[in-house]
C-alpha cells in the first residue's frame, strides 16, 4: 500500500485554499474597517441579488445549517445588517431584508473582495480558474441536495 500523502488530498487542498481565501477577505475587512465577517458576505451577497429571502433559503443558498444560520442571522441583526418581517402570505414564515447600511457596503464589500480573489488567483490564467470552478461545482453538486449550485 502506498503512503498517504494529507498534502495531495484533494479534500485538505479545497479545505486549506478555502479558509486561505476567507482569512485574507475576512483580513481586508477588518484592514478597510468593515465590521462584517465572511460569513456575513455570503448573505449580504444573497440578499444584494434578491432582498426579502426567507432564513431557509438563506441557509440553502450558503449552504449553512438551520442553527448556524439562526445565529448568523442575529449576528447580523445586531449590527443592523438586515432586519425581519413576517411574509405576507405565511405569518410563520420570516423574510429577511437589507437594512439601508446593508445595502450602503455592497459596492465598497463587493470591490475590496474582488480585489482580495483578483490578488489570489495572480499567475493563474483565466481559464484554470474557470476550469478549478467548474471542477469544483461538479463535486459539489455530487455531494448536495438541493438544485441551485448543480451544474446545467
Amino acid at each position: 500500500m502506498s503512503e498517504y500523502r494529507l498534502e495531495d488530498s484533494l479534500g485538505f487542498l479545497v479545505g486549506r485554499a478555502g479558509r486561505s481565501l476567507s482569512n485574507s477577505v475576512q483580513r481586508t475587512f477588518s484592514e478597510h474597517g468593515f465590521n462584517a465577517t465572511t460569513e456575513h458576505w455570503t448573505v449580504l451577497v444573497q440578499l444584494w441579488n434578491q432582498d426579502g429571502l426567507s432564513q431557509l433559503e438563506l441557509a440553502e443558498r450558503t449552504g449553512k445549517d438551520q442553527a448556524s444560520m439562526s445565529r448568523l442571522i442575529q449576528n447580523m441583526l445586531n449590527r443592523e445588517l438586515i432586519y425581519r418581517r413576517k411574509d405576507p402570505v405565511d405569518a410563520r414564515c420570516k423574510r429577511i431584508f437589507l437594512t439601508e447600511n446593508g445595502k450602503e457596503q455592497q459596492e465598497r464589500l463587493m470591490d475590496l473582495v474582488n480585489d482580495t480573489l483578483e490578488k489570489a488567483t495572480e499567475g493563474i490564467t483565466e481559464e484554470d480558474v474557470a476550469i478549478t470552478k467548474h471542477v469544483l461545482k461538479n463535486i459539489a453538486s455530487k455531494n448536495l441536495t438541493t438544485s441551485w449550485m448543480k451544474e446545467e
